[in-house]
């Protein structure tokens, strides 16, 4: 009986940190450890340059990312010399896969639809309320021996993702989805690392990507560049050249 007492109340007061954290908590320490409000508030894009890996397939590409408020994104990266791009304006997602065709094509409408959802720019921890999104705090647990925050994100198509934030720090250390892909539902579980302050933000300059536990990818950033200037037509597809007209007219 003394020891189903003493037991009970080792439980008590170990849960009793995690019980006094609010959502609201949790998020205000997120904000506070990421610049702040009203910075994240300010942020309209920013330009990514480093490398990717791919350890499967023994690849190191460098790889320069470009993503502007609210939808548009655009990568290039080198690969055995020839320069890829992957594009999108909000609407129309595209490529030039130089060992394809080196004409833009919109990507396949799966593809296109993938990329667009990630060209969205918007922080859900920000605007998760005027998005109409669900987002509660599951509780706090070790990852990977730190303590972190445990939030699940409902979005408005349905789609649920975990986000494990640093208890101390209050930065994005990891999010999990699962994802259908053909008969397989997937885990893919996204990795935050190598935090540095880049013009009053605290950002990422190493990201891990998973797929059912396996590492997928990983990128890694020489330099970050908040708010970079940039037109919108360098998000959208090239317009189409007009073939010759026959006898060069």
């Amino acid at each position: 009986m003394k020891r189903s007492i003493v037991s009970l109340l080792a439980v008590l007061l170990l849960g009793s940190p995690l019980c006094s954290q609010t959502l609201e908590d949790v998020l205000a320490l997120n904000y506070q450890g990421r610049g702040g409000l009203e910075r994240l508030k300010s942020l309209t894009g920013w330009q990514l340059t480093g490398k990717i890996v791919v350890p499967a397939q023994e690849l190191d590409m460098p790889v320069t990312i470009w993503q502007q408020h609210p939808d548009r994104m655009r990568v290039e990266s080198i690969f055995q010399g020839k320069k890829i791009i992957q594009a999108s304006d909000g609407r129309v997602a595209w490529w030039i896969m130089p060992f394809l065709s080196v004409a833009a094509q919109e990507m396949p409408a799966e593809q296109g639809r993938l990329f667009r959802e990630q060209a969205d720019f918007a922080n859900p921890l920000v605007v998760y309320k005027e998005r109409g999104y669900a987002l509660e705090l599951l509780g706090k647990e070790d990852l990977d021996g730190k303590p972190a925050f445990r939030l699940k994100l409902a979005r408005d198509n349905g789609r649920e993702i975990v986000i494990f934030l640093d208890a101390g720090s209050g930065v994005e250390l990891k999010s999990a989805l699962r994802i259908q892909i053909g008969e397989n539902n997937a885990l893919v579980e996204i990795l935050y690392g190598d935090y540095r302050p880049v013009s009053g933000f605290m950002m990422p300059f190493a990201i891990e990507n998973r797929l059912d536990g396996q590492v997928q990818m990983r990128m890694t950033f020489e330099t970050i560049e908040i708010n970079p200037v940039l037109d919108a037509a360098f998000f959208a597809i090239p317009a189409k050249k007009e073939a010759p007209a026959a006898g060069g007219k």
